[in-house]
């Protein structure tokens, strides 16, 4: 059973954010499980796959948000940026300084401290359905 389990408090209430925010609580749990497996060697394919969410989830939101001119999208933006930046700091000290219980503990505050908390100041931003697509 996984650790962390989606469920509607951590909804923007967009589809396409919430999928995509559920691939994260994906990537929590499998940092978990290696860890419980001690598979360090899982660590590289766990980077690429935060690297490739955080390239497709960032561009997708920060559009979202300025197509809903969020007044906030910019520092809302520079938090992303700070993520792929640690993101690059995993990679680049991997098997040096970095281990898989730093990856899940980094990836666990984002989803409590980024997603749960500054994903939200957005939702009156959003459109009231997810019917236009966004």
């Amino acid at each position: 059973m996984p650790l962390i389990q989606w469920d509607e408090t951590m909804s923007v209430g967009m589809d396409e954010l919430d999928d995509q925010h559920r691939e994260l609580i994906d990537l929590i749990n499998e940092a978990y499980e290696a860890i419980q497996r001690h598979d360090e060697p899982l660590m590289a394919s766990l980077i690429d796959k935060m690297r490739d969410y955080s390239e497709v989830h960032f561009r997708a939101e920060e559009a979202v948000l300025r197509s809903r001119n969020y007044p906030d999208s910019e520092a809302h933006a520079e938090q992303h940026r700070t993520f792929s930046d640690k993101v690059d700091d995993f990679r680049r000290d991997m098997f040096v300084k970095t281990n898989l219980s730093q990856i899940f503990i980094f990836l666990s505050r984002w989803l409590t401290n980024h997603i749960m908390h500054e994903d939200r100041k957005f939702i009156p931003w959003l459109p009231e359905t997810d019917d236009e697509g966004a």
